[in-house]
């Protein structure tokens, strides 16, 4: 676990996430959420919460790093709302053939197999990626804000109330403390997947 205190800015913890994972060849996704190497593992985990269990309808970004996670989804007959990227449109995807399932969770798959989503439905749980995420669940991602823009545009249209956000990362992008580096509109994760292991964020 890396030490928070030690960084200034988001994006000195972004280059420092990015480049550690680029040298140990966990990920070569510089400059984006990472899609590392063994993330399957930590999206298997997602079977183990009771929110997961729960959950009627969730969401996801379109990051590859959920990939896995969305193919939970479907096969659990959930409903499974996705945002395209750079959040042009919302996808709504369900009754998905066993058979279709790797290609309905692509970014192409979304338009081939989704409908447009009518914002109809309340969403159970979040799921998103992140560049990086500290025990107290705040979450940085790359840059462009969409995952926070996402989260808030559901709320707005009161979509979510009480519904959990899952991270999905890998054990070397997880910090101690970076929440001098976050502000009030960041959202927060309730749990941290990764390979290795379930963190559930303790509520203040």
């Amino acid at each position: 676990m890396h030490r928070g205190k030690n960084f200034k800015s988001k994006q000195e913890v972004r280059e420092f996430v990015w480049n550690i994972l680029k040298e140990k060849g966990i990920s070569r996704n510089y400059g984006k959420i990472p899609n590392f190497f063994n993330s399957f593992k930590a999206c298997e985990k997602l079977k183990l919460l009771k929110e997961f269990k729960d959950a009627d309808v969730v969401f996801s970004a379109p990051d590859g790093v959920l990939r896995r996670a969305r193919e939970i989804v479907l096969e659990s007959e959930k409903e499974l709302v996705v945002a395209t990227p750079h959040m042009k449109e919302f996808r709504i995807l369900k009754n998905i053939p066993r058979n279709s399932i790797k290609k309905a969770c692509t970014i192409r798959g979304f338009f081939t197999y989704g409908k447009r989503f009518e914002f109809d439905r309340e969403i159970d749980l979040f799921l998103t990626g992140c560049v990086a995420v500290d025990v107290k669940g705040n979450r940085v991602g790359k840059g462009s804000g969409y995952g926070d823009k996402e989260y808030a545009l559901l709320r707005e249209r009161g979509l979510i109330k009480d519904c959990a956000v899952v991270a999905v990362c890998h054990d070397l992008q997880i910090f101690d403390d970076i929440s001098h580096l976050c502000e009030e509109h960041d959202v927060r994760s309730d749990y941290i997947l990764t390979p290795t292991r379930v963190i559930k964020i303790k509520k203040k």
